[in-house]
């Protein structure tokens, strides 16, 4: 989080690429410099170049790496069982000087650097930075013998001819900065001061050692603390001691994250795809278990569930209509209390799900609240008349969030109607204490309230596909970075989803059949007004020269082949708005670092200015709505109301937006912006 915070504030990546990173590192379980590689954010070689400026020293290419010969008694320095756990790799050893040098992912951590020196017995130990993955490459292929260890990580047409253009002596951005930092490594010489002893003292290199077994690598070591300043030169293994490869290097899928088992987020990211691909043809309840896992993961997280408890609950929301769903029947706690066929079909299928998935070993909570689901607060319900907190708390709260879900997305519930929010909840808080836990019923209504202020503040996505399953996993992507998502199959679709809820972008496919395609999309949107056209991505397989260029041409702001990873077409999809919302005509931007927010409030405030003011900085998103001046609603993260503005008010960096088209809502903070910013300052020094 160090280097990622780095990058962003330097200006290397953008606040969505940052969230972008953060949420698929979270998910995947990989490096964040890894996420930004996988999410396109950067390339390798920019990448590295940024890293060797943050940590003073130079970098190695994954290609260096896979292509180089170490010597067997330069790897024997370095035990084995060290290098995976500490993710280093030796690469040289100097003997006149008695100096080591190895890669790692944070040069910076001194403590890595001891370890290795004791181990090794050597003088000194010389740190370059290079890829996370390419390091984890090179264990497994010197130590291990896999020889194909590089290949998911090289490009296709990697090949000798790439090298044999290249002057390595001279592949060099600058000379490194001198360091005189006390307790700071030496920065390295350039790279042709080492080939007399990599080559000459050491010796021709030997076979790499095998391991005796194959070992799972630990992770990475965390990044360094903050502080090491920059910068950037390729160029550490001598031209003589590459070896070219004469063909193009395969390159498979990427490798899973983790060799040793599966995640729980793994797990229930497997629950979602599945379960939502099963409910394409579900008409109103389409996404029905998702959404319910959604809210279920909210209340746990309210409610403070430890980790294990809050994933059962939501496994529980994903298959608890698996193997129930019947044309006729939708079996929610509401509709088997009212409806003795509802009831007579919970009581045969209740265990449904139990069952098909008993070879997947639910855990055992996962199971009690599939099996307790329709047990009622007041005990009539079943199978056990289980009353009040007799009943697991992952079933109460299953119990009364599918029915909640059920009242306002299906029109076939007891009410006929599909109910608005408010009703839905007025219909829960009503059966409180009857079918429903009181307790959680009130935090239903807490959580809505909240959800229903930052739905105001979401951009909103609109999907452009024919094709059902290409869209399922993207649109879980773009909501999870933040996006209300809409969903068209055909032009006609897309044009009316256009006129009913506006978009900020669109990511639409060509190829959409009948008589009109994406193109037409692209040129009905161009013709729109410049202040509510929404920014335009094509997602298609579409990759002919022409296709992409008549893209570019009508106005598209990113054009991405199939099959592209979702993650990387959410991530473009929020820098499309982030750019958007930079040229919004007659809006203000700017650095907190060069006008504190307190300064911009008051501009806004003393010159009666309407609007939304949006914020990001501390890995976070704020805004706060004006309307002549006044303070109406603000939030920031979690947090509302003035508590938002108090919060925000401790940034010391990050962007701000004013975007003046926006149309403020009720009034919600009554506080002067005088008074909101003495109140602020105050708790900043009393340190609140």
């Amino acid at each position: 989080m160090h280097v990622l915070r780095w990058l962003r504030d330097e200006g290397a990546i953008s606040a969505s690429q940052f969230e972008g990173a953060v949420h698929h590192a979270a998910r995947t379980g990989r490096r964040v410099e890894e996420a930004l590689l996988d999410i396109g954010a950067l390339g390798e070689a920019d990448l590295l170049k940024l890293l060797a400026e943050r940590y003073e020293t130079r970098f190695v290419s994954t290609e260096r790496l896979a292509s180089s010969k170490i010597p067997r008694r330069v790897l024997e320095l370095v035990p084995f069982k060290l290098a995976e756990r500490l993710q280093v790799f030796p690469i040289l050893f100097e003997q006149g000087g008695q100096t080591l040098s190895i890669v790692t992912a944070a040069p910076g951590e001194e403590d890595c650097e001891r370890q290795v020196a004791v181990v090794s017995g050597v003088r000194s130990v010389k740190c370059y930075v290079a890829r996370p993955a390419a390091i984890a490459a090179a264990i497994e292929k010197f130590y291990e013998g896999n020889q194909k260890a590089f290949d998911p990580l090289l490009e296709p047409d990697f090949a000798a001819s790439d090298y044999q253009a290249m002057d390595f002596a001279a592949d060099v951005l600058g000379p490194p900065p001198s360091v005189s930092k006390p307790g700071r490594r030496a920065a390295a010489e350039p790279a042709s001061d080492f080939a007399d002893p990599f080559n000459a003292i050491i010796g021709p290199p030997d076979e790499a050692p095998r391991s005796p077994r194959a070992r799972s690598r630990p992770p990475a070591p965390p990044p360094p603390p903050p502080g090491a300043d920059p910068i950037l030169v390729d160029g550490l293994i001598p031209a003589d001691d590459i070896v070219l490869s004469s063909a193009p290097a395969a390159r498979p899928p990427p490798p899973p994250p983790k060799r040793g088992g599966v995640t729980a987020e793994d797990y229930l990211e497997t629950l979602n795809v599945f379960v939502s691909l099963l409910e394409q043809d579900r008409g109103q309840l389409r996404g029905h278990s998702g959404q319910v896992a959604r809210i279920c993961r909210l209340v746990a997280d309210r409610a403070g569930l430890q980790a294990a408890q809050r994933d059962a609950l939501v496994a529980a929301a994903y298959l608890h209509d698996v193997g129930k769903v019947s044309g006729n029947y939708h079996l929610t706690a509401l509709n088997v209390a009212r409806y003795e066929g509802h009831r007579a079909q919970a009581q045969k299928t209740r265990l449904t799900p139990v069952k098909l998935f008993s070879s997947a070993r639910l855990t055992e909570e996962t199971t009690r609240i599939l099996a307790h689901m329709y047990e009622r607060f007041d005990g009539n319900g079943f199978p056990d008349r289980l009353a009040g907190k007799d009943i697991p708390y992952g079933a109460r709260v299953l119990s009364i969030v599918e029915t909640y879900t059920d009242l306002t997305s299906n029109e076939r519930n007891p009410y006929r109607r599909q109910l608005s929010q408010g009703q839905a909840l007025s219909v829960v808080r009503e059966l409180s204490g009857q079918l429903f836990d009181p307790a959680i019923a009130d935090l239903l209504v807490l959580l809505a309230a909240e959800e229903k202020a930052d739905d105001a503040s979401r951009s909103r996505a609109l999907l452009v596909d024919p094709d059902a399953e290409e869209t399922t996993v993207l649109e879980l992507r773009l909501i999870e970075h933040g996006f209300v998502v809409d969903i068209a199959r055909s032009f006609e679709a897309a044009v009316a989803q256009l006129e009913r809820a506006p978009p900020q972008v669109v990511v639409t496919e060509i190829d959409l059949g009948g008589g009109r395609d994406g193109f037409a999309l692209l040129e009905h949107v161009r013709a729109s007004d410049a202040a509510e056209r929404p920014a335009m991505i094509v997602f298609t397989q579409r990759a002919d020269r022409d296709s992409v260029s008549r893209g570019f041409d009508l106005g598209a702001a990113d054009y991405l082949v199939k099959p592209a990873s979702a993650e990387l077409v959410a991530t473009k999809a929020g820098q499309a708005v982030d750019r958007a919302m930079g040229a919004a005509p007659g809006g203000v931007s700017g650095s907190i670092k060069e006008m504190s927010l307190p300064d911009v409030i008051q501009i806004l405030s003393n010159g009666r200015r309407s609007g939304r003011l949006q914020l990001a900085g501390g890995g976070k998103r704020g805004e706060i709505h004006f309307k002549d001046g006044l303070i109406h609603d603000a939030r920031f993260g979690t947090a509302a109301g003035e508590e938002a503005v108090y919060e925000m008010l401790k940034l010391t960096d990050g962007t701000f937006q004013l975007d003046p088209s926006f149309k403020t809502g009720e009034r919600v903070i009554h506080a002067s912006a005088e008074g909101l910013l003495l109140e602020g300052m105050r708790r900043i020094d009393e340190g609140i």
